[in-house]
């Protein structure tokens, strides 16, 4: 992969040296091994060696997958994978135990990237990933707010979440337009997968009309959405951005009921 895929995956050096430890700093102690995904020319792989016995990479460009060991001298406990984390296979990623996740993750791919590592679950404890602050406040919105959407939803329901700090474009090569955010990602799945996978399209389908209240906005999802929100115990009067996530998840499990 060269410069201008690189740009288009919306990838940007992380070059301070500060902003890197304090990423490794964050990753929990154990297990004691650590997935980055993206190590590009190694700033936070260097930290994380540091920290950790093992330290297991994803690469997605040839050249710096073949370049890493080199450029860091061959650390022992440096494991590095060419491939896609949108499409490896994460359990045999894993092997023998859970693993953290730290990552400086290109913009475009984030949300892709940290979605499929939290549904893996308990193979992934806790992801420390800087993407842009947009993003994260995204992810981290909680009811009420108008950052608030359906990723949010999915985000909290399959993991407890904590904006750790903002990094400004100048820490990066190239400098990015926007100002990023590391993030702290503590899986805590709320519910059952099957009852969280319904509160997720139901919250996908309400966010699609944001703007109506609820009852309107799930309309097409049962047959009597009064009945079904009284039983669920939601008010159909509030918009999708106001439903907590204790709701969602109500809204879930008794939808069925309602078909």
């Amino acid at each position: 992969m060269g410069r201008g895929k690189r740009q288009r995956l919306g990838q940007h050096f992380l070059r301070d040296g500060r902003i890197a430890a304090a990423i490794a700093a964050s990753v929990p102690e154990q297990p004691p091994r650590v997935l980055e995904v993206g190590p590009g020319k190694g700033a936070l792989t260097a930290r994380l060696l540091a920290r950790f016995p093992r330290v297991h990479t994803v690469e997605l460009d040839p050249a710096f997958a073949t370049s890493l060991k080199e450029r860091l001298g061959d650390p022992q406990g440096l494991e590095v994978r060419l491939g896609d984390a949108l499409q490896l296979d994460l359990e045999a990623l894993a092997g023998e135990g859970p693993w953290n996740v730290a990552a400086n993750l290109p913009y475009s791919v984030a949300t892709p990237i940290i979605r499929r590592l939290l549904w893996a679950g308990e193979t992934f404890p806790t992801l420390v990933v800087m993407v842009q602050k947009e993003v994260a406040l995204r992810m981290l919105a909680p009811p009420g707010c108008r950052e608030r959407g359906a990723l949010s939803v999915e985000i909290q329901l399959l993991a407890d979440g904590e904006l750790l700090f903002t990094v400004p474009p100048r820490c990066f090569s190239p400098p990015p337009k926007v100002v990023s955010a590391v993030v702290k990602l503590t899986s805590h799945r709320k519910a059952p997968e099957e009852t969280v996978e319904k509160a997720v399209a139901l919250a996908r389908k309400a966010f699609s009309h944001r703007r109506k209240k609820l009852a309107n906005a799930l309309g097409a999802a049962a047959g009597d959405v009064g009945a079904w929100l009284q039983r669920a115990g939601v008010s159909g009067d509030v918009r999708p951005q106001d439903v907590t996530l204790s709701q969602w998840l109500s809204l879930a499990d008794t939808w069925e009921e309602q078909l």
